[in-house]
């Protein structure tokens, strides 16, 4: 138990990432920090609050004072960085809590690098955490469990560096009913989604707007999160009205964005490929201007399907006609997401995804490796050898170790260069500029030179920054090239964003 502060405490909430991989620009705004900081009371014992994204800027560790309190969100593959962190400031005299997905996991690895830790979710918890801390008698162990959407609260952007961003993030629901083996957004979030208030999205997508924003990420864990068969499938009266009641409330948002958001402000999100089978909700998606989607394809393979508990994706011809019906009903830049090194796979199977997703129509893509990731069913079962994939070892932390392998198990039919050599030909064939080109052509940009130059600095950044582990939330970034990469932001913020209507800085 940590003894109270001496003097009034300031609060510090960091986003970790190793120093050697910094830019001055980042892709996307986190969500986690400036929502704990809406949640942080106004409080006579709290001397200050201070955001940071060690994506975009260093930790300020000279204005660490003893006493003071630090939270630090940690991901799977940001986990390494966090606790180095969270050591040096120990150090100083400060305390950290630790929080965010693999510290829900791990609680007690985590607890050992810090002087608390938060399982779950924090909007409810954090407040208790810092009342404890006040008092001098902070816990060693929180746990905020799911809690309810009355309790999801809009971020505070005004104490971010919001001209460091391309896109912003907004949250519109939580959980996924789906149960995919390599995922572990169901795991933690809940099957049963949970959703946001529209007044609450509403609002923060003006303050957005005032930003200078003019792209918003919903970062959701699927924004199709009622589907028409569950409804009809539903188990009882009382669960289809519910699922029902939740359908409504998606439609009624996406009306919403289109009668009170300004016109050219323009959202992306994360969907399944079930919604190319409701007419209605892809209608409401593009009067929403909801102008594109990460679908996760994952694999080309009924095989791979089976395997990934994906049995709701399909392949083949009924694959490529729901492609081509979301482009044309409902959005039409596509991100699609692809694993190579499921246990299903064969050198066949990586090189007629290559050609596949490079000649579907998507607009962009990402591919990476198949890896455990904690929380996840693949992880439990490759944990108990009761996988194909078989672990090189078996207890092996290797988000702790820096030189740990990109392929962490023996693959039935494959090597690992197969694989790496896989994924590395997938992203240079996919970004090629000659590929680049003709999606230019297919999405009709050649007549809109701005439209064509985004779009070629979207194409070489995710390129430049991503092609080794993904854009996703628990991806690490290595490799970067930081003056093409810092050029390639300058670039991009230049076309994508406008200036502020309002004064937006730090406090």
């Amino acid at each position: 138990m940590t003894g109270r502060p001496s003097n009034p405490f300031r609060i510090f909430l960091v986003n970790p990432a190793p120093a050697a991989e910094r830019i001055e620009f980042s892709f996307i705004t986190p969500r986690a920090l400036p929502v704990l900081a809406a949640v942080t009371p106004q409080d006579e014992s709290i001397r200050g609050l201070r955001l940071v994204d060690q994506a975009v800027e260093p930790f300020p560790y000279e204005e660490v004072q003893p006493g003071d309190l630090v939270g630090i969100s940690i991901h799977t593959f940001n986990a390494r960085y966090g606790y180095t962190l969270a050591a040096r400031i120990r150090e100083l005299g400060a305390s950290v809590v630790l929080g965010g997905p693999h510290a829900s996991v791990f609680p007690e690895e985590a607890g050992q690098r810090g002087d608390a830790v938060v399982q779950g979710d924090a909007e409810v918890s954090w407040g208790l955490v810092l009342r404890d801390y006040a008092q001098g008698r902070l816990q060693p162990h929180y746990n905020g469990g799911r809690v309810d959407p009355e309790f999801f609260t809009p971020a505070r952007w005004d104490l971010m560096r919001l001209d460091r961003y391309l896109v912003a993030s907004v949250q519109t629901v939580r959980g996924c009913p789906k149960r995919c083996s390599f995922c572990s957004v169901w795991v933690q979030d809940g099957r049963q989604p949970r959703l946001r208030a529209n007044d609450a999205i509403i609002q923060e997508l003006k303050i957005l707007y005032d930003a200078g924003f003019r792209l918003v990420m919903f970062a959701d864990d699927n924004f199709y999160p009622y589907t028409r068969q569950d409804i009809q499938q539903a188990p009882s009266e009382e669960e289809r009205r519910r699922l029902e009641r939740g359908l409504q409330q998606r439609f009624q948002l996406m009306d919403r964005l289109h009668r009170e958001i300004p016109e050219d402000m323009h959202f992306f999100t994360q969907i399944t490929m079930e919604v190319a089978e409701d007419p209605e909700y892809m209608r409401a998606m593009k009067k929403g201007r909801i102008a594109g989607a990460l679908i996760g394809i994952e694999t080309v393979t009924e095989e791979g399907l089976k395997a990934t508990n994906k049995g709701f994706n399909s392949t083949g011809e009924d694959l490529i006609r729901r492609l081509e019906t979301i482009r044309t009903e409902a959005f039409p830049y596509i991100m699609g997401a692809f694993i190579f090194g499921i246990e299903s796979d064969t050198e066949q199977s990586l090189n007629h995804t290559i050609d596949f997703s490079r000649d579907c129509g998507i607009a962009l893509a990402q591919y990476v490796p198949m890896t455990p990731l904690p929380g996840t069913v693949d992880f439990l079962m490759m944990r108990k050898d009761r996988k194909p994939l078989k672990l090189k070892q078996r207890d092996y932390d290797y988000w702790l170790d820096p030189n740990h392998p990109r392929i962490l198990y023996h693959h039935p039919n494959l090597k690992e260069e197969q694989i790496l050599d896989g994924v590395e030909r997938a992203w240079r064939e996919f970004y090629s500029v000659s590929s680049t080109l003709k999606r230019c052509r297919r999405f009709g940009m050649l007549r809109h030179p701005k439209k064509l130059l985004a779009y070629f600095v979207v194409c070489r950044g995710l390129l430049s920054r991503y092609q080794r582990y993904g854009i996703s939330a628990d991806s690490a970034v290595r490799g970067t090239k930081h003056k093409i990469a810092n050029v390639l932001g300058r670039i991009a913020l230049s076309l994508l964003k406008r200036p502020p209507q309002r004064a937006f800085a730090p406090n």
